[in-house]
């Protein structure tokens, strides 16, 4: 006899319901990195713009006020993409939540299942023994 689950397509579902939050939370991460990347060239940027800052005596007043506005303008890209980090950091937390919850489902559903098969086979095991012991009765009342 084979064993089946009767519970197989809970399980499935449950395991597809894992991996695709497990898509999801991949992705995420990758939106993170991704922002994380263009704050490091931002801040490269910033960098070089205060660079060219520092040479004031070597520029003039108009120079000035639009190495000042580039600077203002770094900023506010700056503000907008820590925003966007906060938001992003939120997102992931939650999506790691719900990944935690869902890996615990399917883990649940798993281990029912071999506990199932474990009784299953049990069950299996203590049948053969009585078919073997029955033949080994039937065996010894022919002898005598």
């Amino acid at each position: 006899m084979k064993f089946d689950f009767s519970f197989q397509k809970v399980l499935d579902f449950k395991e597809k319901e894992k991996e695709l939050v497990q898509q999801e939370f991949g992705e995420i991460k990758l939106q993170q990195m991704e922002l994380q990347e263009q704050i490091d060239g931002l801040e490269k940027t910033k960098e070089a713009v205060f660079n060219q800052y520092n040479d004031v005596n070597r520029k003039t007043v108009w120079e000035i006020l639009e190495v000042q506005e580039e600077i203002k303008h770094v900023n506010l890209r700056m503000e907008k993409l820590s925003h966007q980090k906060r938001q992003l950091n939120q997102e992931v937390e939650q999506k790691q939540q719900v990944l935690i919850e869902k890996t615990q489902e399917a883990k649940m559903w798993n281990q029912w299942k071999e506990k199932s098969k474990l009784a299953f086979q049990k069950q299996l095991d203590q049948k053969e023994q009585a078919l073997l012991d029955e033949m080994a009765i039937l065996r010894y009342s022919r002898r005598v």
